[in-house]
């Protein structure tokens, strides 16, 4: 479980001009959505990029107010992929010993035979929702492609969820396909239709 922690001071200004104002002076507004209450933040854009090189639902982050601080996940954000600037976040607080469902990252590792033999490798799905207490988010769900080969698949069900890990995600779902080289895809479809021409042919005599 991948765990930061984030200075950021509150604010009483809210709108767009005064968001306008916070991003021209190197903060990013910010909102976290509490247990009890929410709370209207700004954090510094340069420490955000540093520790946020990539942005994900499952790094819990210990948001310091100085003489308070309290542990969120990402839940939402907004970038500018112009300026590739992120514009606002949304947080949601989290409680110590208490359930919680996020999003976790599907990481492909290994070498599929398949692929070595000419297999099309096809991803279906980047992540996974999984329920879990806070301690136990894993930083992500490994699929293992040592033994994958052409024509045949992964699901979710083949996978072994970590413990106090319960994925909430139809059992049945892809992961991640090897499928037949297309040259041979469109070979084995002609070989079809000729033999169904040739079958009709030989009826018709």
């Amino acid at each position: 479980m991948e765990h930061k922690t984030l200075t950021v001071e509150l604010r009483k200004d809210f709108g767009k001009g005064p968001s306008r104002r916070f991003r021209g002076e190197g903060k990013i507004p910010a909102v976290i959505y509490g247990v009890k209450d929410n709370k209207s933040i700004t954090i510094d854009a340069r420490e955000f990029g540093k520790k946020f090189k990539t942005i994900s639902e499952n790094t819990i982050i210990t948001l310091d107010f100085g003489k308070e601080s309290c542990d969120v996940l990402i839940k939402d954000y907004q970038d500018n992929i112009i300026k590739s600037t992120i514009e606002h976040v949304d947080f949601m607080e989290i409680e110590k010993g208490k359930l919680l469902k996020t999003h976790v990252p599907v990481i492909l590792t290994g070498n599929s035979p398949g692929v070595k033999e000419g297999g099309v490798l096809v991803q279906k799905i980047n992540e996974v929702e999984v329920e879990c207490l806070p301690k136990d988010i894993p930083s992500d769900i490994e699929v293992n492609l040592d033994n994958l080969e052409i024509g045949h698949s992964i699901h979710v069900s083949d996978i072994p969820a970590a413990k106090g890990v319960t994925m909430l995600v139809n059992p049945e779902l892809t992961i991640v396909v090897v499928n037949h080289p297309k040259a041979a895809v469109v070979e084995t479809e002609v070989e079809a239709e000729t033999e169904a021409v040739e079958e009709t042919e030989a009826t018709e005599e």
